[in-house]
């Protein structure tokens, strides 16, 4: 057993890579293995700023700790009648959504039938020629990277099902905002200066625009079932590397077999958001910053709760401090803590051996929420948080951490 310095060599190289341990690494620099997401809006079309929800949510991007795996479909409608248990249940069924996530992975041609690896190449950080080679050659290093990208990979594919509800404030809103066009209108009347009244009118409108919006997610968590049942079914039946249009059907014909499994859900708590940073002619910016801060909450407090979709940063920094690219974003408050994983490789397969244990120093988290530059926040210009040994020995640059608490 040996360590994988990934960020030096490739998987069939990796016991030369020691030397570069104990340097610090850039961003770029670093690879290793992140589950996959597919995240869905569900909206009530006779909500207020449903449309402008949507267009917002549309732009929001996947977390940084997870790859993209969007399908087209990204919006789910239902009016004030429908039922939102149903609506979700009956697009994943009759969508099929987890055939095409298999199908996504392989790059499959909906036509021809024809797959290929290349996707599981490239996240499972194998060499290509070396994979290509071993499968081919039905080898057991190669079956095992079949295994391990499976259980390391296709396995953590999940989906998030965001049902977004406005939470109608504008009513308080008003009467603030009428109080201040109120106050402006006196100020102007004693002093004769119609610039303190429209100082009033105008933050009235700022006031009953934006302080007035909250928004409250409810997200579901489900996750692509992939195991060696499955795996086996495929890759036997309908993995084909050749154009093949009567093969194909094959898979078609059986889109059923493939399944998703729920997981669990939470709510984020509807709480007010700071609009700092954000001026009345951006009134977009501000459905978007309710938006991500509240999906953001929901998808740390899912990370904390489920074993299965937690998320495993790198270390990038040991010298003079350690440090990690994860802040307020993931959830991370001074009482986190964090087990140090080391990446070895174990009979062709990846394996994560605990090395010691850190937690972060109280007043260096990283603010890395959606606009904490912009607003000004504490902590937004840290870059990264830094963390205190509790346990291990010497950590290097490219080993992981995981949330144990």
């Amino acid at each position: 057993m040996f360590k994988i310095y990934r960020y030096v060599l490739p998987l069939v190289m990796i016991g030369i890579a020691g030397s570069a341990a104990a340097k610090d690494l850039e961003k770029d620099d670093i690879e290793y293995r992140r589950s996959s997401l597919y995240s869905l809006l569900v909206t009530h079309t006779e909500q207020k700023f449903s449309p402008e929800i949507t267009e917002e949510y549309l732009k929001l991007p996947t977390p940084d700790k997870y790859n993209d795996m969007n399908l087209s479909v990204r919006v789910l409608s239902v009016d004030s009648k429908g039922d939102y248990d149903a609506t979700i249940a009956n697009f994943l069924e009759r969508e099929q959504v987890a055939s095409r996530l298999v199908a996504k992975w392989f790059n499959r041609d909906i036509l021809t039938g024809r797959c290929d690896m290349d996707l599981v190449k490239e996240r499972g950080l194998y060499n290509a020629s070396e994979f290509d080679k071993e499968i081919a050659a039905r080898s057991a290093r190669g079956t095992a990277m079949l295994e391990d990208a499976g259980e390391d990979l296709i396995g953590n594919t999940f989906v998030l099902v965001n049902e977004i509800n406005y939470i109608d404030k504008a009513k308080r809103s008003r009467n603030w905002g009428m109080a201040l066009q109120v106050l402006g209108a006196v100020a102007g009347a004693a002093t004769g200066m119609d610039a303190v009244t429209d100082l009033g009118e105008s933050l009235n409108d700022m006031v009953s625009t934006i302080k007035g919006f909250r928004v409250k997610i409810n997200t579901r968590l489900y996750q692509l079932v992939w195991d060696d049942d499955v795996a086996m079914d495929f890759y036997k039946n309908y993995y084909q590397t050749n154009a093949d249009a009567e093969a194909a059907k094959k898979f078609e014909s059986a889109r059923g077999n493939f399944k998703l499994k729920y997981v669990g859900e939470v709510s984020s708590s509807g709480q007010k958001s700071s609009f700092l940073g954000i001026s009345e002619e951006e009134p977009e910016l501000m459905i978007r910053k309710a938006c991500q801060r509240a999906l953001d909450e929901n998808v740390a407090d899912l990370q904390k709760k489920y074993e299965q979709f937690k998320i495993k940063a790198p270390i990038v920094s040991v010298d003079p401090a350690i440090k990690v690219e994860i802040g307020l974003k993931e959830g991370i408050t001074e009482d986190s803590r964090f087990e140090v994983l080391e990446a070895q490789e174990k009979d062709g397969r990846v394996v994560y051996k605990r090395v010691g244990t850190v937690r972060p120093v109280k007043g260096k988290i990283w603010d890395n929420r959606f606009m904490a530059v912009e607003e000004q926040a504490y902590g937004a210009d840290f870059g990264a948080t830094t963390f205190k040994k509790e346990s291990g020995g010497d950590f290097y640059p490219g080993l992981l951490i995981r949330e144990i608490k």
